[in-house]
């Protein structure tokens, strides 16, 4: 395994790295594989998008011209970094597609009351 790669991920909290538990991927696992020469490559587990019945939706919100989902992100959730909570509560993999259509409603989940290990899948 490459410590020194697995050392710096884990070491990264509080950068919006996987291991701040804002980060979609919070508690990944961290794997290693080992190419046919031997070389070991470390990389974090494959997400699952949770089902959008886990998220608590708090409200549905109509796109106006000119909204970003990480300023919706910052206004309703408290952190631009967990765009991805409005994303999965959407089923959405384009976070820009949320934002596209002007009227869009769109459901703004609770934060707070994501159950532990959906960030995962």
């Amino acid at each position: 395994m490459d410590t020194a790669l697995s050392t710096l991920i884990r070491s990264a909290a509080g950068t919006g790295a996987p291991t701040n538990q804002s980060s979609r991927y919070y508690a990944a696992a961290i794997n290693t594989y080992t190419q046919p020469d031997g070389t070991p490559v470390v990389y974090l587990a494959r997400r699952i998008l949770p089902q959008p019945s886990v998220y608590v939706s708090v409200q549905n919100y109509a796109v106006v011209e000119n909204d970003r989902i990480d300023n919706l992100s910052a206004r309703f959730l408290g952190d631009p970094l967990l765009f991805w909570m409005i994303c999965d509560a959407n089923i959405a993999t384009d976070p820009d597609e949320l934002t596209s259509q002007k009227g869009r409603s769109i459901l703004i989940p609770l934060a707070s009351a994501i159950p532990s290990g959906v960030r995962n899948g």
